[in-house]
Parts: C-alpha cells; sequence; structure tokens
C-alpha cells in the first residue's frame, strides 16, 4: 500500500466510536474522502466477514459521487487491483470482506439485507423511514454525512442523542484541499464580507464554515423557534391537516401572545383512523372545546368527526388560495413549537426553474403541518375574519 496521507477531518472521524456517526460539513472538508478511506482500511484489516454498505439516494449521484470518488481513492492507494470487483453488483471483495454500493430509489430489495457497517452519503437526501430501515440491520456502526443546506431529520431526530456522535467539519480540517476549492470557499467569505448580503452569508456558513444554513427560497422568514408555551399565551383554536398512509396527519394548536401567534405541534403520524383522531382531540380540553379548522376537501371525514361533538369545519378554499393563506400568515410574528413544524418551516420553499429561478409557486413537501396552520389563519386571521378578534366557530 502507498504512503497515502489521511487528513485532520480522517483523524477525527476515526476517533468516533458511538453506534450512529453525523458527519455535517461544508465544501472541501473530506469528509466523503475520509469516510471512504475509514471504510478502505476496515475492509483491508485482520477483521473477517465484514459487509460495508455504502449507500446514496440515487444511482446517478452514487456513480458519479462516492463510488467514483471511492475508485479513484483505491488507484491513488495502489490497492485497487487487491480487490475481486464485480462492476454490475457493484461489489468490491477483499478476502472475506466486502464493500458494496447501492441507491435507495432502484434498489428497495437491498435495504432490508443485513450488514456490519452502514455509511450513507449525502444522508439529507433520503428519508427518515429509509434511515431507519437501513439502521436496523446494521450490527456495528452506521456514520453519515450532508452538507448544513437545511435542517433535517438528522437534527431533529439524532443529534444530541446518548448512542450518537456529532461531528462539524470544515475546510480547515483538510490539509490537503485542492486550491480551486479553497480559492472558491475564500470568494464566498470576502463577498459576505463586503456586500453583507444574506445569500453570501448563507453561502459561506454553510459551505465555508460548515454551519447549518437556512434553504434557499424559504417562504418564511418571519418565525423563529420557542422551547415551552408562556403563561398567558390565549388558546385560539387549531388548524388540522388530514393523512393517512403516505402524509402526516397534522394538528397544530394555535395561541396568541401579544402580538405574537404560537404555533405548538400537537399531532403529527401516519396511519391515524379518524376514530384515532377524534379521541386524540377529546382528550384535550383545548381542542375538544375549541374550533379546529381542516382541509375542506375530505367532507366525509369532516361529518365523521362531527359526529363526536368536535367543533370542526372546513376551509373556504378559493383559486390562489394557498398563496393567499401564505400571505396572511407572512403578515404576523410567528414562534414554533415541535421538531416536525420547525422542520417544515424550516425547508419550506418555492419551487425553481432550471436556471434556479423561483417560480413562485410552494413545493408540494413540508407543508402538512403548515397547510393546517394555513387554513385555521385564511378563516379566523385574516382581515376578512375580524382579524382575528372575534374567534367564534361558526357551525
Amino acid at each position: 500500500m502507498n504512503n497515502y496521507k489521511t487528513t485532520t477531518a480522517f483523524k477525527l472521524i476515526a476517533t468516533l466510536k458511538k453506534e450512529i456517526r453525523i458527519i455535517q460539513g461544508g465544501k472541501g472538508s473530506s469528509k466523503t474522502i475520509s469516510i471512504l478511506q475509514l471504510f478502505i482500511f476496515l475492509a483491508m484489516s485482520k477483521q473477517k466477514n465484514l459487509i460495508l454498505s455504502i449507500v446514496a439516494e440515487s444511482l446517478p449521484n452514487l456513480k458519479s459521487g462516492a463510488l467514483r470518488d471511492f475508485e479513484k481513492i483505491l488507484k491513488d492507494m495502489g490497492v485497487y487491483s487487491k480487490f475481486k470487483i464485480n462492476a454490475t453488483d457493484r461489489t468490491f471483495k477483499y478476502g472475506t470482506n466486502t464493500i458494496e454500493f447501492f441507491s435507495v430509489d432502484g434498489e428497495s430489495s437491498r435495504l432490508g439485507s443485513r450488514r456490519t457497517h452502514l455509511y450513507i452519503n449525502e444522508a439529507d437526501a433520503i428519508k427518515f423511514e429509509t434511515f431507519l430501515e437501513l439502521q436496523g440491520r446494521t450490527s456495528v456502526f452506521t456514520i453519515l454525512d450532508y452538507n448544513p443546506r437545511r435542517r433535517f431529520w438528522a437534527h431533529s431526530e439524532l443529534i444530541g442523542q446518548e448512542h450518537v456522535d456529532y461531528l462539524q467539519l470544515n475546510y480547515t480540517h483538510n490539509e490537503y484541499i485542492p486550491d480551486n476549492e479553497l480559492q472558491s470557499i475564500l470568494w464566498y467569505k470576502k463577498k459576505a464580507e463586503e456586500t453583507g448580503s444574506p445569500y453570501w452569508i448563507n453561502k459561506y456558513k454553510v459551505l465555508g464554515l460548515g454551519e447549518l444554513g437556512i434553504a434557499d427560497g424559504l417562504i418564511f422568514d418571519n418565525w423563529s423557534e420557542l422551547d415551552e408555551l408562556p403563561e398567558g399565551a390565549k388558546y385560539l383554536g387549531a388548524g388540522l391537516d388530514f393523512g393517512y398512509s403516505n402524509d402526516e396527519t397534522a394538528l397544530t394548536k394555535i395561541y396568541r401572545f401579544g402580538e405574537q401567534i404560537i404555533l405548538v405541534e400537537s399531532l403529527y403520524k401516519k396511519g391515524l383512523l379518524n376514530s384515532q383522531i377524534a379521541r386524540y382531540i377529546l382528550n384535550d380540553d383545548e381542542l375538544s372545546s375549541g374550533i379546529i379548522i381542516c382541509d375542506s376537501s375530505e367532507p366525509k371525514t369532516i361529518a365523521e368527526l362531527r359526529t363526536y361533538n368536535i367543533p370542526i369545519m372546513g376551509v373556504k378554499k378559493t383559486r390562489g388560495s394557498i398563496l393567499s393563506g401564505i400571505a396572511i400568515m407572512q403578515e404576523y410574528n410567528l414562534l414554533v413549537i415541535g421538531e416536525n413544524l420547525i422542520e417544515e418551516f424550516s425547508n419550506y420553499t418555492y419551487q425553481k426553474n432550471r436556471s434556479g429561478e423561483s417560480l413562485g409557486v410552494p413545493i408540494d413537501d413540508y407543508n402538512h403541518g403548515i397547510d393546517g396552520v394555513r387554513y385555521f389563519f385564511m378563516e379566523r386571521l385574516s382581515k376578512t375574519s375580524n382579524n382575528g378578534c372575534t374567534l367564534k366557530w361558526v357551525r
């Protein structure tokens, strides 16, 4: 094996010991290269019968990213010929150990296979349920990496847990960063300092420093996180968006606190029957007595919930009501409580064309809780609904 140099990033990654290891890193931090090196060293170690899976969201991403980098590292290390390679299956065998590459979008049959080690590249591109399925079949450790463009399930579900290591890297942890990459990062820094533009500040924050950024094109910038409901907050009602197998049923409680509106995630779950939703509402004094505004496109569900004496009504929808409802929400200072709801507000953006220009149309994602909130704002907090002062339910 050639005398292959490793970076500070590699040394930091190699010291991690917990079952799940999260690597958040910016551009040029060598996070992907370092993790691939670690997997190669494991495969070539004295350990036997290891199965090391390297996974990405799609096959094109896998081939142009981790797989290409992996093959280059093997060649640079002078060990490419020591591996038995099956190009069709994308497997690399060294003795009794196997490194395999697959994507989650077209190879679902491989999600349930067992392995010793798992590396999920660009983990923010896959769903949390997919991560759970993969990680649940991994016996030694799972490592995942991502550029911190936006908040996602790693932040809401994993970081801070006892069995999870978390490491933040940036270009300063890579002594061998190519000069062109270094210069581009320093240019982001210069633009941020010279212009004070939120765009360049965010770009340097994410790609330069490896810090959590703000998703480009966010619809709401009038909100902030809140840990707990303050004393004296007045309950106004709730917004409900129905779901079942594919989407979550999302129920959000809404409060007024001075000039601010507080949104509290109450229920956010898939697979709920109407009877279960009703039971949940009836067990909460505020939900069972205050108005709940919901999606009017499910009149049968609304009628069934009313048989439980639940004060629920469908929102009045018109053409363009999504954008008009968003506009109403944007008029208020919002405080948000609840991991799923915070994740939605952190990722709900406008669609873009191929040139990256905003189309002014919201994406149909990260919106289950937000949709329910929007219904309530349209019916109870718009300028045509007594500015939220009366807030009485009309049956």
